[in-house]
């Protein structure tokens, strides 16, 4: 008969938080104590000054896994430069299930990234702008562009315009 703590005697897969952007640090540190680890990443392009650049960025930010016995290994990972905490509860690591390392591997290409699908917007779709000169703004799709990297939207406001107002009209702000 199996007992709750059968998984401290078993090499399993957890799930380790590192120091924040320690990731591949952190990584490499835990696969110098001979135990395999796993930091899936994915390559995204971003617009940098105007121009393209590949940027390499750990799938899950701030975690990897890595494979141990918790009674032969837990302590080593813990105390691993760069490494925060073994996620668990506070006694005990929680082991990852082997089908979930499975699939996340699954996703690999062959070039060692995991490819992320873009979003896909409809026409009439509310987005933000989440990043560059216009980070804020809201607008509502108008239609996606061929190369299906960029889309046309109708900003809902313009901000920051400069606008005349009769001194009357205005109040202290509180």
């Amino acid at each position: 008969m199996a007992t709750p703590l059968d998984f401290w005697q078993k090499t399993s897969w957890f799930a380790v938080q590192s120091n924040a952007r320690q990731d591949s640090i952190a990584a490499t540190r835990v696969a110098k104590l001979h135990l395999q680890v796993f930091l899936p990443q994915v390559c995204e392009e971003q617009l940098v000054s105007g121009g393209v650049r590949r940027v390499i960025k750990a799938l899950f930010p701030g975690y990897f896994f890595a494979r141990f016995c918790p009674c032969e290994s837990l302590d080593a990972v813990r105390y691993a430069p760069g490494v925060l905490r073994v996620v668990g509860s506070r006694q005990f690591p929680i082991p990852v299930a082997p089908d979930v390392i499975a699939a996340i591997r699954g996703q690999i290409q062959p070039d060692g990234f995991i490819r992320l699908k873009a979003r896909e917007f409809k026409p009439g779709d509310k987005v933000t702008i989440e990043q560059g000169p216009f980070q804020g703004w809201i607008g509502e799709v108008q239609r996606e562009q061929n190369d299906g990297k960029r889309v046309m939207i109708l900003l809902e406001a313009i901000q920051q315009a400069r606008l005349l107002v009769e001194k009357c009209w205005l109040s202290a702000a509180v």
